[in-house]
């Protein structure tokens, strides 16, 4: 079982732009602006969230792409999950 990074809420009637973008499962799409997730925004929230321990980051981002791997094939979705995954990170 993962956990989900700890990152405050934002306060409810909030702009889309402070509201978190977090996936859609079993599609992992992001809830709030439909791109495949981690979309732009929640991949600079993570940077900012593990700007001083990337290998942490990509620790937690495997063990998500493992859960993605499992979810999408049953759905029959193909996707370069490294690239979503694992790539962007510095």
């Amino acid at each position: 079982m993962t956990t989900s990074p700890k990152v405050p809420r934002p306060k409810p009637g909030g702009h889309v732009a402070d509201r978190l973008h977090l996936p859609m499962r079993p599609l992992w799409g992001c809830g709030i602006c439909r791109a495949e997730w981690p979309c732009e925004s929640a991949r600079a929230a993570l940077l900012i969230e593990y700007r001083d321990n990337l290998v942490a980051l990509r620790v937690y981002l495997s063990a998500l792409m493992a859960e993605v791997d499992a979810q999408l094939s049953q759905v029959n979705r193909p996707s370069d999950l490294c690239r979503r995954f694992l790539s962007w990170v510095g």
